[in-house]
């Protein structure tokens, strides 16, 4: 089967997933997952005894969609295990004494820096 994108013949397509492809293509819809399926395939994919080939017949994905979710899953697993108590109690388990952690030092450069532009602002208004 050919196609024409905007006159130009494009390549000649053949065989089912080939055509349910086009067809997905033409009809711009894409396929959604939910993250539970993502994480399924991913994990299952890191399995010793299973290929990626087989993990891709079995869940019926191209080997690209199975790489870029493991990529992501990569990238992003450190997050699960970030620190999540709040702000101070991090500092203090970091050795930081009371107001002096970066993220708080930070926060009180922003608060002085907003003060300040108000006071030049003001001080401009009134003439001096």
């Amino acid at each position: 089967m050919s196609v024409r994108f905007g006159g130009k013949q494009s390549e000649t397509y053949s065989g089912n997933r080939s055509r349910r492809a086009l067809f997905t293509l033409l009809a711009g819809k894409r396929k959604t997952y939910t993250p539970e399926f993502k994480f399924k395939v991913v994990m299952e994919s890191f399995q010793r005894e299973t290929t990626l080939e087989e993990v891709c017949r079995k869940f019926g994905l191209a080997s690209s969609v199975i790489s870029r979710w493991r990529q992501e899953f990569q990238q992003k697993g450190p997050e699960i295990f970030a620190d999540q108590r709040d702000l101070q109690t991090r500092s203090k388990a970091q050795g930081h004494a009371p107001g002096e952690s970066p993220e708080e030092l930070k926060q009180l450069i922003g608060d002085l820096t907003v003060q300040n532009d108000l006071l030049k602002k003001s001080r401009g208004l009134l003439g001096n």
